[in-house]
């Protein structure tokens, strides 16, 4: 959750619902998202007419899981379910769309899971509610399969998409929760427990993956955020005295989108014909990437876990093409003409930006890692600069 990305308009969304005073300080990650919650499941209760008791109990049980009796949030808690339902704001989406525009695509899911979960209380799940959950997360962005996947889960239909079951667990993975709160990793367990179970292979190979240094990484990027938010702060302040360049809002609003996108890139650095391929290679099981004496890589090459085999293009112009992997080796490398010559026109005419190679094996990227082959160093100045421009862009090195 970004929350230097939380704009004032926010926080005079939040204050009015809870009538209190507050500043984009007080709005941390569990307010914004139970803000969104209130919003999205009384939405759900009221949507379909009558409330019935038990769904008043499970209102709060749902919220109360996201904070502590007696906590500041527990209170503010209750100030927005008073809020949400004077003011209807489970009527307007824009002020949806605006409480979560912080959100990632996990937390989004999660919202929309509870959602689910509280529109089948009464053990029927009125079409009603359906159609208003539909408008809530189309409003959100949210994948329209894993969608039909929740609500055929909550049916308890026995026949669902396999495709969008593993992209939901993914999703909802406990290890995308850790930035905001443990109360938010017990959430997402709950969920993950009440859907459908993948396959058990599947799962126990999973469990054998540590991921201990990336929780502790963005733990770090929630640090960071929080700093990101202060200097923000600091930075208008001073603008508004004529301290300080506006330039550096732009500043800090990338290191914010970077800790965003919940992604880890390592990249595998090092001079031609020293292993890099073939390690690459022994970690996906079979000769992927090209690999020979003489260099041979001529694109950057970012190996990540997909549901599938595939290959993607990305092209300096902007485009995107998914290729057929018997083109995926040619398109990656340098002819060994090219190679052995240096001839540095074939490098300059490539339009290639880089390749995404999606692989089902690359089980140890499933947590949003991406692993990156870099063209080489101390070869050739075009190559050895490509590489040099990958490490702008790269958390850790091999």
């Amino acid at each position: 959750m970004a929350i230097s990305l939380v704009g004032l308009e926010t926080v005079d969304l939040v204050s009015r619902i809870t009538g209190q005073k507050l500043s984009q300080r007080d709005l941390i990650p569990p307010v914004i998202f139970i803000a969104g919650l209130v919003t999205v499941l009384l939405g759900v209760i009221f949507v379909g007419g009558t409330v019935s008791e038990p769904e008043k109990q499970k209102l709060l049980a749902t919220l109360y899981r996201f904070s502590t009796p007696e906590s500041d949030v527990r209170r503010l808690t209750h100030l927005m379910i008073k809020g949400v339902k004077t003011n209807q704001l489970y009527k307007a989406s824009e002020e949806l769309v605006s409480l979560t525009a912080s959100l990632t695509k996990s937390q989004r899911l999660l919202l929309m899971s509870l959602g689910y979960e509280m529109s089948a209380t009464d053990g029927e799940m009125d079409c009603r509610k359906k159609s208003y959950l539909k408008i809530v997360a189309k409003s959100l962005g949210v994948n329209p399969q894993h969608l039909a996947f929740l609500e055929a889960a909550f049916n308890h239909q026995e026949k669902f998409d396999p495709t969008a079951l593993e992209e939901v667990n993914f999703l909802l993975d406990p290890v995308h929760f850790h930035e905001i709160d443990p109360i938010f990793v017990k959430a997402a367990s709950d969920i993950l427990i009440a859907l459908p179970a993948k396959d058990k292979v599947k799962t126990e190979q999973l469990s054998l993956i540590s991921y201990k240094k990336l929780k502790e990484f963005q733990q770090s990027s929630k640090k960071i955020d929080y700093f990101c938010c202060q200097i923000y702060q600091i930075i208008k302040d001073c603008k508004e005295h004529g301290f300080l360049p506006y330039t550096l809002f732009s500043d800090i609003t990338d290191v914010s989108k970077k800790n965003k996108s919940e992604i880890f890139r390592i990249a595998v650095i090092g001079e031609f014909s020293q292993g890099k391929s073939t390690l690459l290679n022994a970690l996906l099981g079979e000769e992927i990437q090209p690999a020979r004496e003489i260099p041979c890589s001529g694109a950057v090459t970012v190996l990540k876990y997909g549901k599938q085999q595939r290959v993607i293009c990305r092209y300096r112009d902007g485009r995107e093409e998914e290729i057929p992997f018997s083109e995926y080796q040619q398109r990656a490398s340098i002819s060994e003409d090219a190679a052995i010559g240096c001839l540095s026109d074939e490098l300059a005419q490539s339009e290639i930006e880089e390749i995404i190679f999606e692989h089902p094996d690359l089980e140890l990227c499933s947590s949003g890692v991406e692993i990156v082959d870099s063209p080489g160093l101390n070869e050739h100045p075009e190559r050895t600069a490509i590489t040099q421009k990958l490490l702008e862009n790269t958390d850790a090195v091999i």
